[in-house]
């Protein structure tokens, strides 16, 4: 290995391909791209000449860049020309699983944690590219180990992949870096849409954590930011079978979710509710909500709140648990429950006499007339 020929794969790659418009079909320029990968994989020559040239600092300003330019952009949604800019560079990204960007920022991972502007713009930049993205969310999860072709890389590695050092990140964050920590969170809330990723979520007891944050005190009624965070990842989470398994092996969290639930806050008011009521509509976990009363307290008590996105919340999840759970007709069927769905479905029947106009109304209504007929059978 000579220093000449390390430089000549880095001024070949160095201009940035942003501005480019056939950069990134250039074949040549992958195949120097790779090259220069995979000398900084196996040669420690090769990592000290990189230093030397300023690689990773010129790599980080060259992301720093892109970010910056992405929020110029933004502001100027009325030009065409920056916006077909914005979406190619958004397809980039996309494409970026070929490119090896998630092995690369894993190898980059040490010197971004030194920086917070760094990490925020790493973290800005995975959220884009893992967003809408199965692929891009389960890459996250493999083995960064060497530079091998992301099918052969081993998935789930749970010694070595960048999921685990985000996860790593999310359980450590001090909590007056608000910035930081609520872009590592925006990404895990992408995450863990995916498979792959809640594997290694359930793997690493990361869940556990959830378990120790610390409800309001006082006149406090609001909860934390933090708070809003994990319940909006703890949501996304619910939204498959897999991951309301995860939540219900959570020793404690759904009566630590039903405490949630009385408090406020401005922006997410129903996270409680939603986790609830996904939870609700699996056959498997209908058993362990009938066998929380809080739980069904607070799903009742929905049919009562001045909220209407609370109401249908509720009488939707209401009705899910007892749809075809013989079961949930006798636990269901208890005076102060049966009162508030009786008393529900009379008011709706007055409140919303032109269902066509609003469907969600018309849907609150359907939930209610079933709820009732079910509960009324023998």
């Amino acid at each position: 290995f000579r220093g000449t020929h390390f430089n000549k794969l880095y001024i070949y790659i160095q201009y940035d391909p942003c501005y480019e418009e056939k950069s990134s079909k250039d074949i040549l320029k992958r195949v120097a791209a790779n090259a220069l990968m995979s000398l900084l994989a196996v040669s420690r020559r090769a990592q000290k000449r990189a230093l030397e040239a300023n690689l990773i600092d010129n790599c980080m300003e060259q992301m720093k860049h892109i970010n910056a330019q992405l929020n110029l952009d933004s502001l100027r949604p009325g030009k065409a020309a920056l916006k077909k800019k914005c979406l190619e560079m958004s397809t980039d990204l996309k494409s970026a699983l070929e490119a090896h960007l998630v092995p690369v920022l894993h190898s980059l991972w040490p010197w971004i944690l030194m920086d917070d502007s760094l990490m925020q713009i790493s973290l800005q930049l995975l959220c884009v590219y893992t967003a809408n993205f199965p692929n891009g969310c389960s890459s996250l999860c493999w083995s960064s180990c060497g530079q091998h072709p992301v099918q052969a890389a081993h998935r789930g590695a749970l010694g070595n992949s960048l999921m685990l050092c985000v996860l790593k990140l999310a359980s450590q964050m001090p909590l007056e870096n608000t910035t930081v920590q609520q872009m590592v969170f925006m990404l895990l809330s992408n995450l863990a849409l995916s498979h792959d990723c809640k594997g290694v979520i359930q793997k690493s007891n990361f869940l556990q954590n959830f378990l120790s944050l610390a409800l309001p005190k006082g006149r406090n009624k609001h909860l934390s930011n933090l708070t809003i965070l994990w319940l909006k990842l703890l949501l996304n989470i619910s939204f498959g079978e897999d991951g309301q398994q995860m939540i219900l092996r959570l020793p404690g969290c759904l009566d630590l979710l039903t405490e949630m639930s009385k408090y406020k806050h401005r922006s997410s008011p129903l996270l409680p509710l939603l986790i609830f009521h996904n939870i609700c509509f699996s056959p498997a976990n209908k058993p362990k909500i009938l066998a929380n009363e809080k739980v069904i307290t607070v799903l009742a008590g929905c049919l009562e709140s001045e909220n209407q996105n609370a109401q249908r919340i509720g009488a939707a999840a209401l009705w899910a648990l007892i749809y075809n759970y013989q079961k949930a007709k006798a636990a269901l069927k208890s005076p102060s429950v049966k009162r508030r769905v009786d008393e529900a479905y009379s008011l709706a029947k007055k409140t919303f006499p032109n269902l066509e106009e609003n469907p969600l109304n018309a849907y609150y209504l359907k939930c209610l007339e079933n709820l009732v007929q079910l509960l009324n059978s023998s």
